[in-house]
């Protein structure tokens, strides 16, 4: 195994496409201001780590606060409060090896062949604290404890639960007497101060003769100790002059007093000193430090497995040694670190027989931790690692092929194309030649997983191919489409100049499935009846992958005679990954819409719908409620300083002129809510944008950006056909409509109802594409109901359209299990893009950059101190850090001339080309800052995050009040599932803005920011313990070092067992993340989910399919009367409608895959059987009393007990109220108090 970071392959393979491209070995000037990032980013993490372990020039001295508490990471415990707990037969104790353990140590193999006479060297180190009187200056500086607040974090996180009832009742009794001790304002506290003592214990020897015979026997050595070094620490202790001595006041002082100094006694020096001289002349509190490394070795086959542990021995004379209980100094140990080396013979390391499987991971781990984590430094030597760090490389796009919008746009396009085809098979001869090289020692699964990727990129060379004749003859407009499509993006600017390698390739790659569906094409040819998964990191450009194709899209849909109407849907999961996509999506559609007014000028421009809901925008523009009242959404708009002006608005800045000048106004005379640009030098006005759900069925936008819930609308509402190109009329001032009179003549408008002549206008084709983003999140019942609509909307699709495919795209940074998921979400085989490379993170269309840092990832358990103490103390910390640094830009000056801050993970010491001038090289440095003064707190309970925000001004404001210099009170602002649309708008504008006088320093979050928050300024994020899934964690983290090197420091939860494997095997857990992310877990078939969607689906045929078929005859078929006279006509077929229903769940014989199980596939066919027979009896069992005119959703659920149509895809249950009994909420309470 490669010692530290994976190990870049070496410029010298002639192999180009299984390693960096090689000027990507060297630094260039172009590199230079990622390097400075890269560089102050490591200064902060080095000075935040030193804050938290007591290293460095910080921890020498410190001030104000029990080094207990300060310095969390790697700190061992006194044994006493684990004694007493077994003592009592306390189950607490067991927490207390955890939470406040004191041992640490690590797990390692030798050879069994090891010479017996070969040496074993241990080198402990640690660093402990004694407490000393203040200097008459230090005192004077001394404002008070403050930033503490015992209910929002406990300063002792081990307090048994009836000790911290007492403790609450004592405290209470003192606030209701007003007796508070120091009360007296004569009186001050005196400063506690205390002084670093480092032991450097080493070398301690044994032989590996010493540990054969002990695994030979009962596996124990003898204890070894460090008698010199703990001697040598007292002595440093006893020779300080100002070492704390107790109080020996007069008799007439007050016993809660006695530690308090007299405004009298701060005169000057003099009498400070005199007063303290005679005031504490008592005892002094000797240190009781005391440690042994514990030593065991066992046989396993071949080798040797040893353990070596740094014990505290302190308290396991219980009851006899001192408690140690708030003088912890004089028992604890800091920054605890054992240095194990052997002679000459290598350490041998664990081998996962698992992991032999990915041919792509090394199998090998160094050793095991115990408390800690552990790393290799060199083949002979192993060591404890409380604060692991892992280093993430930028994983970045091949540019050695270059693939410019302007080209495509403007020049040759062949040119281009075939180069890249000609490199393509020239990669894939390269994989092929690695085969024997990364397949050595490895199973033959790992052979066959070589195989299928070979396959895979085989693939996608021979799509790429057929999709660049097709540009080359111009095939159903391919050619022109493409042009356009480049042109569209060679017009963004700046920011946007070529495409990513593996953006073109798919783009091209998935033409012949587009033009397939309107031309002969082969079916060898194109993979139409598959879906696309893009799986690529977040960050990494799929957006524009799959919008470039749309793109493409549109505009052969304008060539091709489809002159309005949707082109594509997205869905998004959440909200919030919609709103920000929005913006980048209406700045695309801008430029396509100009380049069409010149090239298609016949046609409709090119528009967006956003389609989410009531939640975030208006359904109606006219909403009545039950009781008849009217809501009148336009007016709400037109009020001055309308909040709901700005709540609706969904894009802020022009997508024309780039301004942020987009204000939300209403028209009464169309029905619209409408983006206005207000910027006079734009020749833009309203802006193509709908975003209520009634003017997107009226307007059927060309893009429509959705979430995923809204799928289950088709099952309520007939309006939603006009998305699927099902057309009839066409009003000059209300658009389209999928019925025979324009919408806006519908009940809900009252006196702005429509008089206008419609005309008559032809169906369209429905939506050439159907995008799923976020793939991962559609899982469990969700992505169960979800499935079954996804194969109604094709169905739908298939029949209206003449045989129409949809083609299906997803995109996604984690999943595992694709194939599975995709099967059964859309009843389709699966094509996974890009396919990897031979070698982990090399392949054609990316690399690792040797140079580059994309996150430093930070690993740390907060020992002896609550999370929320700890999380706290890493927020203020790291503030006061940044701080610090943008009020002394030298001393980073200073930090960064050290040449492990300029150090690449190549070993490449760099010049970071600042400016010689050293007003300006400051002015550098504190621009650099701006991208690190941000911080996100990521909180996987929503009380994480009240406690938190309650935290930020009780705890975190007050003690950066109390620091040396000024500093800045930091503003914390929410990011939950609860926060408003209009709230998270505003705080990413502000984040993005960087308004010193309207900063945001927190964003407290939940998962709710793991998706679509794309800020260049985030740059750090702390984890409260980890998310319960891999892909949430990856996910949540990737929002920071998306532009720059970031910071992710994962805060443990010490009582968690994932949660300390993932502590004690870090960097592996790192290493091997993709590998554990686990599989979505979605079963099309679970066991009500026919019954939840059977009402939806069955709904959907009748208004979607049946009401437009039948409308000029038979009426409304979704209203009882209608109906039944259908059905008694002949119009409307049990049997037929059966059918419809049966291949809408894919459950006929004709719709069996090779992967599908036709036992599980005849029983879920007999299941929708039954359930439509169930609905069936109900629309015919007459006419529903309530409801509008016997709708269908109350023919369907007739009573509280039946099922109707689904609102949304979390509409499952009734919801019922949960209450905790006296008994639950006492546990619950003591367990809060715990964090």
């Amino acid at each position: 195994m490669g010692l530290g970071p994976r190990e870049i392959p070496p410029q010298s393979d002639s192999r180009g496409y299984v390693r960096p491209p090689d000027d990507a070995y060297e630094i260039d000037e172009d590199d230079k201001d990622y390097q400075q990032h890269q560089a102050v980013n490591n200064v902060l993490l080095e000075r935040l780590v030193e804050r938290i372990t007591g290293r460095g020039d910080y921890g020498q001295t410190v001030y104000d606060v029990n080094p207990k508490d300060q310095f969390f990471a790697g700190a061992l415990a006194s044994q006493y409060q684990y004694r007493e707990a077994q003592e009592s037969d306390d189950a607490f104790g067991n927490i207390a090896t955890r939470v406040a353990p004191f041992t640490m140590g690590l797990q390692f193999k030798l050879p069994a062949s090891v010479p017996d006479d070969e040496t074993v060297k241990i080198n402990p180190t640690a660093k402990v604290y004694y407490r000393r009187l203040p200097t008459y200056e230090e005192q004077q500086e001394f404002g008070g404890p403050v930033g503490f607040d015992p209910e929002i974090a406990e300063d002792d996180a081990l307090t048994p639960p009836e000790e911290d009832e007492e403790s609450e009742a004592e405290d209470s009794a003192d606030e209701e007497s007003g007796e508070y001790p120091g009360d007296d304002a004569s009186l001050e506290e005196l400063r506690p101060v205390y002084e670093r003592v480092q032991i450097d214990a080493g070398p301690l020897r044994v032989t590996a003769g010493d540990l054969k015979r002990a695994a030979k026997s009962d596996g124990e050595l003898s204890p070894l100790t460090a008698d010199d070094a703990l001697t040598d620490a007292m002595e440093t202790y006893r020779q300080d002059e100002r070492r704390y001595r107790e109080p020996d006041p007069p008799e007439e002082v007050d016993s809660r007093n006695e530690d308090k100094i007299p405004e009298t006694a701060l005169e000057d020096e003099e009498t400070f000193e005199t007063f303290l001289e005679q005031r504490f002349s008592g005892d002094t509190p000797t240190p009781v430090w005391d440690f042994e490394i514990s030593l065991t070795a066992q046989y396993d086959e071949d080798d040797i497995i040893v353990s070596v542990s740094f014990v505290n021995k302190h308290g396991i004379e219980y009851p006899d040694a001192l408690d140690p209980k708030g003088e912890e100094w004089r028992a604890f140990f800091f920054d605890v670190n054992s240095e194990v080396s052997v002679e000459e013979t290598p350490i041998e390391p664990f081998v996962s027989d698992e992991i032999r499987n990915e041919y792509h991971y090394d199998p090998e781990m160094d050793g095991l931790g115990r408390n800690c984590s552990v790393e290799r430094t060199d083949p002979t030597t192993i060591e404890t690692v409380t604060v692991p760090i892992h280093e993430q490389r930028k994983y970045r796009s091949r540019e050695t092929l270059s693939a410019p919008f302007s080209d495509f746009a403007w020049g040759t396009i062949e040119t281009h194309l075939d180069r890249i085809s000609r490199e393509m098979e020239e990669a894939r001869e390269q994989y092929e030649s690695m085969r024997s090289e990364v397949l050595t020692d490895r199973s033959d699964e790992a052979r066959e997983k070589f195989d299928e990727n070979l396959e895979a990129f085989e693939k996608e060379r021979r799509r790429f191919d057929q999709g660049r004749k097709l540009i080359r003859d111009d095939v159903g407009h391919s050619r022109a489409a493409f042009k356009f499509m480049n042109q569209t993006f060679d017009q963004m600017g700046e920011k946007y100049e070529e495409w990513y390698l593996f953006q073109i390739i798919y783009i091209v790659m998935a033409i012949p499935d587009i033009v397939a569906q309107t031309e002969d094409i082969d079916a060898e040819d194109h993979c139409l009846d598959e879906v696309d998964v893009i799986y690529f990191p977040t960050g990494g450009g799929k957006t524009e992958a799959y919008l470039g194709l749309v793109v493409f899209t549109a505009f052969r849909d304008r060539l091709r005679g489809k002159a309005h109407g949707t082109t594509a849907l997205t869905k998004f999961p959440l909200r919030l990954l919609s709103l920000q996509q929005l913006q980048r999506i209406a700045d695309v559609f801008a430029q396509a819409e100009l380049i069409r007014r010149r090239e298609c000028p016949d046609t409709d421009e090119f528009s967006l719908g956003y389609f989410v809901g009531s939640g975030n925008t208006p359904n109606q523009l006219m909403e009545t409620d039950e009781d008849g009242n009217l809501t009148d959404n336009i007016s709400l708009v037109k009020e001055e300083d309308s909040r709901y002006a700005e709540k609706w608005k969904i894009v802020t800045t022009c997508p024309f002129c780039g301004e942020d000048a987009v204000k939300l106004d209403g028209d009464y005379d169309r029905m619209r809510l409408l983006h206005i640009c207000t910027n006079d030098d734009c020749e833009e006005e309203e802006l193509p944008i709908y975003v209520t759900d009634r003017e997107v069925y009226r307007y059927a936008p060309t893009f429509v950006v959705s979430t995923i819930d809204k799928i289950a609308v088709v099952g309520m509402q007939r309006r939603f056909r006009t998305l699927f190109g099902r057309l009839k009329k066409r009003c000059p001032k209300h658009g389209f409509s999928g019925e025979n009179q324009c919408l806006v003549a519908n009940r809900g408008y009252s006196r702005y109802s429509c008089d206008e002549d419609v005309d008559d206008v032809d169906p369209v084709d429905p939506p050439s594409i159907l995008i799923q983003d976020e793939l991962h999140l559609l899982r469990e019942e969700f992505g169960a109901f979800d499935s079954h609509y996804e194969t109604f909307l094709q169905e739908w699709a298939n029949r209206v359209g003449d045989g129409w495919d949809i083609k299906n795209v997803t995109a996604t940074a984690t999943i595992k299990g694709a194939e599975n998921q995709v099967h059964a979400l859309y009843w389709k085989d699966v094509n996974t893009y890009p396919s990897p490379g031979p070698l982990l993170k090399q392949s054609f269309y990316a690399y690792e950059d040797p140079h580059r840092l994309g996150r430093r990832i930070v690993g740390s358990v907060p020992h002896n101190v609550s999370r929320t103490y700890a999380l706290v103390e890493v927020l203020r910390e790291y503030a006061d850090v940044v701080q610090h640094y943008q009020r002394n830009p030298d001393e980073l000056l200073a930090a960064l001339e050290r040449e492990h801050h300029r150090t690449t993970p190549y070993g490449e010491v760099v010049d970071l080309g600042l400016p010689d001038d050293d007003s300006e090289k400051r002015n550098a440095v504190l621009e650099i800052l701006e991208y690190y003064d941000a911080q996100v707190a990521y909180n996987i309970q929503k009380v994480d995050s009240d406690r938190l925000q309650r935290a930020v001004p009780s705890m975190i404001n007050p003690w950066l009040e109390t620091r040396d210099e000024e500093r800045d009170a930091l503003n914390s602002v929410v990011m939950s599932g609860e926060t408003g649309f209009d709230v998270v708008r505003d705080v990413l504008e502000r984040l993005e803005s960087e308004d010193p006088d309207d900063p945001v320093d927190i964003v407290n979050a939940t998962s709710m920011i793991s998706h679509g928050v794309d800020v260049d300024t985030l740059n750090f994020i702390s984890f409260f313990g980890m998310p319960r899934q891999t892909a949430e964690y990856i996910q949540a983290y990737s929002r920071v070092g998306r532009h720059v090197t970031g910071t992710v420091f994962d805060l443990f939860n010490p009582v968690h067992v994932r949660d300390r494997s993932h502590y004690t095997r870090f960097d592996r857990y790192h290493d091997f993340q993709d590998l554990l992310v686990e599989a979505t877990p979605l079963e099309r078939w679970a066991e009500f989910a026919v019954s939840c969607t059977m009402p939806g689906i069955f709904a959907a045929t009748l208004l979607q399919y049946y009401d437009e078929q039948l409308e000029s005859s038979a009426g409304r078929v979704y209203l009882y009367d209608s109906f039944r006279e259908a059905q008694r006509a002949g119009d409307l077929d049990k049997d037929e409608l059966l059918e419809f229903v049966k291949r809408s769940y894919c459950v006929t014989s004709d719709q069996r895959p090779e992967w599908a199980e036709d036992r599980t596939v005849d029983l879920y066919e007999r299941k929708v059987e039954r359930e439509f027979e169930d609905i069936w009896e109900r629309c015919m069992s007459g006419h529903p009393k309530d409801g509008y005119q016997g709708w269908i959703g109350n023919m369907i659920k007739r009573s509280e007990d039946d099922r109707g149509p689904m609102r949304s895809l979390r509409d499952i249950d009734e919801q019922l109220p949960v209450d905790v009994d006296t008994g639950t909420a006492q546990v619950l309470n003591m367990f809060d108090r715990r964090q």
